[in-house]
């Protein structure tokens, strides 16, 4: 029999998984416009000529593939399998399906293409683009070194930048510790602590957000002040101040989009983190409905909790790792 504390486990680890997949498609149309009132929350498409023009309601980005990516591999291999990671990267680079990618991941790729090597392909760029990998490695481990070890190297496939690295590890110490605890002090504690020791600036840009957040400062003048780009100094303050100034996940949400820039990748951190929190049924439901491959991601989730929590598929007789493939027909990459 299952405690209830398991229960609320299951149920946060499947929150943070679909709360990262939905942030990052209500955020997807706003992508690099100026930011806005907070809106009601809905999917919507990008206007003609925007990056994700191509992109359908409820559709994720670049985030959201590469969560698909490394959270089928966690739920397959143990340790992380980099190899199989680094083709995966370049294959869908190769297959042009990758959503709007950010600019480290393509010319990671486009090296790995020139050099034949997979492993030596990292950039040195302080981007957010491999911080989405946070949210399926945080989900997969129960030792935090581990953890931070291996998401380490996974990062520096596409990044082989301090600050993009300490904002990925970072992130995953405080989901891990929200998704296991609920406890977002000691979350919070956890990803300042990453960062100090990581990357004193982005330390001292966090201290800043939770000021903005502490004196009430409008969401506005801390997105100007903050900054929404898709930098690392940038966008893990920004998803931090929200987090701390907007207690429900519908006004999370809704203010995450709003920011504009790299919203996509700012909701996608406050849905994880909402998720984490509060568990799976505190979001929008018919929004996670509509979330794409939405039944894909919440049996990865349940996989990797299986993969942290190897008791629990010893309780229930299951094994803790199948193929991640059986639920769907084609390859890992994900286009429509």
């Amino acid at each position: 029999m299952i405690s209830d504390s398991r229960s609320q486990a299951r149920e946060r680890y499947k929150g943070c998984l679909l709360g990262a997949v939905l942030g990052d498609a209500l955020g997807m149309p706003y992508e690099t416009l100026p930011s806005r009132p907070p809106q009601p929350l809905s999917f919507k498409k990008a206007y003609r000529g925007h990056p994700n023009e191509l992109l359908l309601p409820g559709q994720y980005t670049d985030d959201g593939q590469l969560i698909l990516i490394s959270a089928r591999i966690l739920s397959e291999s143990s340790p992380f399998d980099v190899c199989a990671y680094a083709k995966e990267l370049l294959r869908t680079h190769n297959l042009r399906k990758f959503r709007y990618a950010d600019g480290a991941v393509v010319s990671a790729c486009k090296k790995m293409e020139l050099s034949k090597n997979l492993l030596g392909s990292g950039i040195n760029s302080g981007t957010s683009g491999c911080i989405s990998l946070a949210v399926p490695f945080s989900l997969a481990y129960a030792d935090k070194k581990e953890m931070a070890k291996e998401l380490f190297s996974a990062c520096s496939i596409t990044h082989a930048n301090t600050t993009a690295q300490a904002g990925a590890v970072g992130l995953s110490l405080f989901l891990k510790t929200l998704a296991d605890t609920g406890d977002a002090a000691a979350a919070f504690q956890a990803l300042d602590t990453a960062a100090e020791n990581m990357c004193p600036e982005l330390y001292l840009r966090l201290s800043h957000a939770y000021s903005l957040a502490a004196h009430k400062t409008p969401l506005q003048h801390a997105a100007a002040e903050l900054g929404t780009s898709s930098y690392i100094y940038q966008t893990l303050p920004l998803a931090a101040y929200l987090c701390r100034s907007f207690e429900r996940p519908d006004t999370l949400l809704s203010a995450a989009v709003s920011c504009g820039g790299n919203a996509g990748t700012i909701a996608m951190i406050c849905g994880a983190f909402a998720g984490a929190r509060f568990g799976l049924s505190a979001l929008p439901a018919d929004l996670v409905r509509g979330v794409e491959r939405a039944g894909i991601f919440g049996e990865l989730a349940e996989k990797l909790y299986l993969r942290s929590h190897p008791e629990s598929a010893a309780d229930e007789g299951e094994p803790a790792e199948k193929d991640a493939d059986e639920t769907e027909t084609g390859g890992t990459s994900d286009m429509p």
